[in-house]
């Protein structure tokens, strides 16, 4: 937390702008979320299970907010905990034939519902979900065959699918990370200095039968990054020999000479 994430991390891979995700859906959310409280007050105020909705609120705005990098998926606390108010009050209101009160919030229940599955349905046939599986059979295919009960491999890669080809075939990594951006950004600092220091540490002592280096880094980068990483590229160039390469990633496997 302290020696990596706020420091370095924290500047990561911002958005040019920081930007509201789809932020004429909030529209109705806020004026459903502002009703929901103002007629809990006004009935018999706000009770222990909305005070506390009402901090995760809070907190939501706070951790976006505070995060300051535009991606949709840090708005997930506020949604969830705005849901929660969105529709706490609404039994209530139909019970007591509140009727004004109770069509507005299911107005704005409706319209937030409408805004945001537009959303859902733009995204449940994405190209990109049958590119990725077909990197991930691809690559589950291609460790199949040089793969000997055991053996380890490492992947380079960030969310292209490195992880989960691995997880189909029930291999495991000879080193603890999962990702290999923190390679590749503030490379002078200790703390990425101690990483890289580690890493090659463990590969050394556990050399893994194949590395998949992705071809796609990030935030940026290319195959081209592993030259930026000198003692990653030596061991590459001595250990290893360069299988064939896939689209969206390179297979390198471990000499066999002495």
């Amino acid at each position: 937390m302290t020696g990596y994430l706020l420091p370095l991390y924290s500047r990561l891979g911002r958005t040019s702008s920081w930007t509201i995700y789809r932020w004429h859906a909030w529209i109705p959310i806020a004026i459903g979320v502002t009703l929901s409280l103002v007629s809990a007050l006004g009935r018999r105020g706000v009770g222990a299970r909305q005070l506390i909705a009402t901090i995760g609120l809070a907190y939501g705005l706070v951790h976006y907010a505070g995060q300051d990098k535009g991606w949709e998926y840090h708005l997930y606390p506020l949604a969830a905990f705005a849901a929660v108010l969105l529709a706490a009050e609404l039994p209530a209101a139909l019970a007591a034939r509140r009727r004004l009160v109770a069509g507005a919030l299911a107005a704005s229940l409706v319209a937030a519902l409408v805004l945001l599955g537009a959303k859902g349905l733009e995204a449940s046939p994405a190209s990109w979900w049958l590119d990725r599986e077909a990197t991930v059979r691809a690559l589950e295919a291609d460790l199949k065959v040089r793969l000997a009960p055991g053996d380890t491999v490492q992947v380079l890669d960030t969310t292209e699918g490195g992880i989960h080809a691995l997880l189909r075939l029930g291999v495991r990594e000879p080193t603890r990370f999962l990702y290999d951006f923190h390679f590749f950004h503030d490379e002078t600092t200790p703390v990425v200095r101690a990483l890289r220091a580690e890493f090659i540490r463990d590969l050394d002592a556990r050399p893994p039968r194949v590395i998949v280096l992705f071809e796609h880094g990030w935030p940026a980068g290319g195959y081209e990054r592993v030259e930026r990483f000198p003692a990653l590229a030596e061991r590459l160039r001595d250990r290893y020999e360069p299988a064939p390469t896939r689209p969206g990633y390179r297979l390198y496997a471990k000499r066999h000479d002495s």
